[in-house]
């Protein structure tokens, strides 16, 4: 199993929620919302639909995204306005 990430400061309780959690499903589940969006997906839209199926909160889907883009599952594809009228980077499966 890979290694839960959580820092040496974070307090017990998020240590021990880190522990609880499997990175690799986590990544599984954030790369198969990805590839329901063929012409790519902002980390908005994927943390709504995490919330929304699975109640995972953002801090635990926003590190999983380098982790897909270090093992070449997703690439970054421009950027687009988000609700909060900032702009987020456009992320798309690598066709396989």
């Amino acid at each position: 199993m890979t290694e839960a990430l959580a820092r040496t400061t974070d307090p017990d309780t998020s240590k021990e929620s880190a522990k609880s959690l499997d990175p690799t499903k986590l990544e599984a589940k954030v790369l198969e919302i990805i590839k329901e969006f063929p012409n790519g997906v902002i980390s908005e839209k994927v943390e709504d639909i995490m919330w929304e199926r699975y109640q995972i909160k953002a801090s635990s889907v926003t590190p999983r995204y380098r982790r897909l883009f270090d093992k070449d599952h997703i690439f970054y594809a421009g950027k687009e306005i988000a609700r909060s009228g900032r702009q987020q980077t456009i992320m798309c499966a690598v066709p396989k």
